[in-house]
């Protein structure tokens, strides 16, 4: 969440508040200068609708589960936001958009079935600040306000939700991770499918080049071994399986190797290897869809 929110402040020419000043909460996260941030220059690089955040409201996903069947997406628990007051919106929109009770984040570190109470609003709630997730309460926090001001819209129709919610909803957010609804959101043919895992999309799909099997090195197991032993339960390996409607993803080292780095917090140099992958995707694309542009001085 820090190193966050200090790339987006510093991106935006703003400063991030002292030490003492964070502890003492002796600022107010809900000012439109935010860090000394011009609100108009904030407006030109976020206006309205050019950042779509995917969420899953959890009420409406608990009141559905479980799914019709393993492969069904729940549309009527998908949520969005697209449009922001400050940093701090963007900051809370994208770190709930990730959040997985008992999986992601700090919660890997504490006492699991204590926080997965928590998050699912069940038992005793403890506030006393020397544990639970700050990230996902002040994220939280900052979700129900959005509501309430009618920021969060419902499904794919942009119709704004209820705004009236439980009091109990202020310290248990009631935003998760938006891929648990719609894990490839999609709002019309046109709509562009970004993801780390190699595979067959519906949509056009900025990701990973297809491998087979036996072109991936894998440098944590024995290859041989491995390939070996699946081998003699599958004799013939498929090259993709059906993962939902819209996508048939690739069957190799590499999505299992990705898969297990977005369920498990990454270390940095790892997240910024992952990010000079996504942009040789996002070049590829552009140059096979005759998009690419090269401008030379």
């Amino acid at each position: 969440e820090g190193s966050f929110r200090e790339a987006i402040v510093g991106a935006l020419g703003g400063t991030l508040p002292s030490q003492s000043q964070q502890q003492q909460c002796e600022y107010d996260r809900s000012l439109d200068s935010l860090y000394d941030i011009d609100p108009d220059l904030f407006q030109r690089r976020f206006p309205k609708g050019s950042l779509r955040i995917g969420l899953t409201d959890k009420r409406v996903l608990l009141s559905s589960f479980p799914p019709p069947s393993p492969l069904s997406s729940l549309p009527t628990a998908y949520r969005y936001v697209d449009s922001y007051r400050n940093v701090e919106d963007v900051v809370a929109a994208c770190m709930l958009s990730s959040y997985i009770p008992g999986v992601t984040g700090p919660l890997l570190q504490d006492n699991v079935s204590e926080k997965l109470a928590e998050a699912l609003n069940v038992g005793s709630n403890s506030n006393d600040g020397r544990s639970g997730n700050n990230t996902v309460k002040r994220a939280g926090q900052q979700l129900c306000e959005m509501t309430r001001l009618e920021m969060v819209k419902g499904g794919r129709s942009e119709s704004d939700l209820d705004a009236s919610s439980d009091e109990e909803e202020n310290h248990s957010t009631q935003y998760w991770d938006g891929g648990i609804a719609d894990v490839f959101p999609t709002f019309d043919e046109n709509t562009i499918i970004v993801s780390p895992i190699n595979g067959m999309y519906s949509n056009p799909a900025i990701c990973p080049a297809m491998q087979q099997f036996d072109e991936v090195e894998d440098r944590s197991l024995n290859k041989s071994s491995v390939r070996n032993l699946l081998r003699l339960y599958l004799p013939t390996l498929p090259a993709t399986f059906r993962h939902c409607s819209k996508s048939n993803l690739g069957l190799n080292m590499q999505n299992a190797s990705i898969a297990k780095e977005m369920i498990l917090s990454s270390e940095d140099e790892q997240l910024y290897h992952r990010f000079r992958e996504g942009y040789d995707d996002t070049t590829r694309f552009l140059d096979e869809k005759g998009l690419l542009r090269v401008f030379r001085g």
